[in-house]
């Protein structure tokens, strides 16, 4: 940064360092957003900026010597420094874990705001009495550490809490859900020492992510009206069944729900979400027992449906709808219908074999439903023996019979992705004579795997000019990621662009 000029009497430009002239809380709160080691280099600008990164409020022990650690701290505390941010990771260093007590005693004292606490040690950590009652302390991000179940909690100010592979018991936990009144999100993953959480309706949580965290047969009692964002990605091991226990009213104002790895019931499925009517946001994984879904909002904004194995029907009426993610495999049995008058964007993952006509048939009624669709994306996801040509895509018109689904949708953008899988030419004839019949794209985008650019691409982008030469097919530009097209941009009629996915 060039500094300002001031003329002097004889009128020459005299530099002028403005910067450097802010008082010491306006540069501590500037470098506090440089990391470690940039905030380190300011030193040597001049003896001010010294002793501006002697006393950055930020301050992340893992990267720094013993030696360089005590000055700092030992400073924070002779001086009644502030401390906004104390990061300490520590491992198989007994010397340098032996001091963690001292210096979470300085950092309380210097009113810490941000702590992050990381035990790789193979002994567990346990907390101190004191950080426990830090009432500067506005989030606490803890990992590999136990919470003492004598000890009493008193952080008025917390608002951010995060354990990860924390040790602590149920009287505990329950006790920092009531007590902390300012806390708004909260994360538990990989914990252990309880089988119950109670969030009580004196609690301001606005969000809660719970993660291979319950024992089996544990419960999570929701009595809170002011949750927001609600995550519960179970255990992958076992079959899990949904935790939850609450109240309809508890739940009125959840816009964001993910759920995954859960054997939910269908009907404890659809009683949940009738209850959330200012859902926006809705992400089903692995959820087994699932096979129907029926939702109705006026707010529903996005869907993801990944892996729901026996999912056979789903029905959505959201006007508002703007993204559809659905990853898995089309059964002929499965019907996906969506009503929505938003411009919407669809996204199918799923293998080759599941291209059939009758798929190609529900993708047709599932972009009918929609008023418009920006961008199309289809993936299609490996299976065994990637080395070998796949021959599974059909698409055959004589198979449609009687169908009469109208003419072609228009898509602004049909986004394809193929990864190593390598189509036949059969294949991918009957790929994209599917895909014309569904919709007419106006910018076809092409993403493939490098292994299979040579084989697979340059017959695609063959039948992509034969079709863009079509009156039925009338394309504007092809984007081509990931190959090496130097012989057909010779042709005149598509534009292509060339950018490398690895």
């Amino acid at each position: 940064m060039m500094p300002d000029c001031k003329k002097s009497k004889h009128g020459q430009l005299n530099p002028v360092d403005r910067l450097s002239d802010l008082p010491d809380f306006i540069l501590h709160h500037i470098i506090s957003f440089l990391d470690f080691k940039e905030a380190c280099r300011t030193c040597i600008l001049s003896r001010r900026w010294t002793r501006i990164s002697d006393t950055n409020p930020v301050l992340l022990v893992d990267t720094a010597s013993l030696e360089y650690i005590e000055t700092r701290m030992q400073r924070y505390s002779k001086e009644n420094l502030r401390m906004k941010k104390l990061r300490i990771e520590f491992s198989n260093d007994v010397e340098f874990a032996c001091k963690v007590d001292e210096w979470l005693e300085i950092a309380v004292r210097s009113k810490v705001e941000n702590l992050v606490l990381v035990n790789h040690l193979y002994d567990v950590y346990q907390l101190t009495d004191i950080l426990l009652s830090a009432k500067s302390l506005r989030t606490l991000d803890c990992t590999g550490v136990e919470i003492p179940y004598y000890t009493t909690m008193n952080l008025a100010s917390l608002e951010s809490l995060f354990l990860f592979e924390v040790d602590v018991e149920e009287r505990m936990l329950n006790q920092i859900t009531s007590s902390c009144l300012s806390l708004k999100h909260l994360g538990i993953a990989s914990c252990s020492g309880f089988k119950n959480i109670v969030i009580p309706c004196c609690s301001a949580l606005e969000t809660l992510y719970l993660t291979e965290t319950l024992p089996f047969g544990g419960t999570v009692i929701l009595e809170t009206p002011n949750l927001e964002y609600f995550a519960y990605p179970g255990s992958q091991i076992y079959d899990e069944h949904w935790p939850v226990i609450s109240k309809p009213s508890f739940l009125r104002n959840l816009r964001k729900l993910k759920i995954s790895y859960v054997s939910i019931a269908d009907d404890v499925l659809s009683k949940l979400l009738s209850e959330l009517n200012l859902l926006e946001v809705l992400k089903l994984c692995s959820c087994r027992l699932v096979s129907t879904i029926k939702i109705s909002s006026s707010r529903l904004r996005e869907i993801c449906l990944n892996h729901c194995d026996n999912l056979l029907d789903v029905l959505i009426d959201a006007p508002r709808l703007e993204m559809f993610k659905y990853k898995g495999e089309f059964y002929q049995s499965s019907s996906i219908a969506i009503n929505s008058q938003a411009g919407c964007d669809v996204s199918l993952h799923t293998i080759p074999s599941n291209l059939q006509t009758e798929g190609f048939v529900k993708l047709k009624k599932l972009l009918s439903g929609l008023s418009s669709c920006f961008v199309l994306k289809v993936f299609l996801m490996d299976q065994m023996h990637q080395d070998l040509e796949c021959d599974d895509v059909k698409f055959n018109k004589e198979e449609l019979g009687n169908i009469r689904l109208g003419p072609p949708c228009y898509v602004k953008e049909l986004n394809l992705t193929l990864s190593s899988w390598i189509l036949s030419k059969s294949s991918l004839s009957a790929f994209l004579d599917g895909l014309f019949w569904i919709c007419h794209p106006e910018i076809i985008s092409l993403q493939v795997c490098i292994r299979s650019q040579h084989l697979t691409v340059e017959p695609l982008i063959s039948k992509l000019e034969y079709m863009a030469s079509c009156w039925r097919h009338p394309l504007k530009r092809v984007e081509v990621e990931g190959v090496n097209c130097s012989k057909l941009l010779q042709s005149r009629k598509l534009d292509l662009k060339l950018k490398l996915l690895w």
